[in-house]
């Protein structure tokens, strides 16, 4: 069974190619190589696809396109963890024990 996406990096990567074609350069270690003009110089521009678990960006309200400043991804909340005091004790005994 193909990865999720497979099938949409193989289209995503023949749009690639024929948008930039002949600065279209390979694929090389599942990156995709171009050439494009930076202040007059020729670079090479490296582009990764991956097919992300949960998108984001919403659709627009007008259907034109994503609106990416509204992102769909919740935000998570970090809480950091608590020591115990046998941790507490544990941390402070090797501490001593390796004379820091």
């Amino acid at each position: 069974m193909a990865a999720k996406g497979t099938q949409a990096k193989i289209e995503v990567l023949n749009k690639i190619k024929e948008v930039f074609g002949k600065d279209f350069i390979g694929e090389i270690d599942k990156k995709i190589y171009v050439w494009a003009q930076d202040a007059g110089e020729r670079v090479q521009i490296a582009i990764s696809l991956t097919c992300p678990k949960n998108p984001v960006g919403m659709v627009s309200t007008d259907g034109a396109g994503y609106d990416f400043s509204a992102p769909t991804i919740a935000a998570s909340q970090f809480t950091p963890a608590e020591f115990t005091e046998e941790e507490k004790n544990n941390i402070n005994e090797l501490i001593k024990a390796l004379n820091l």
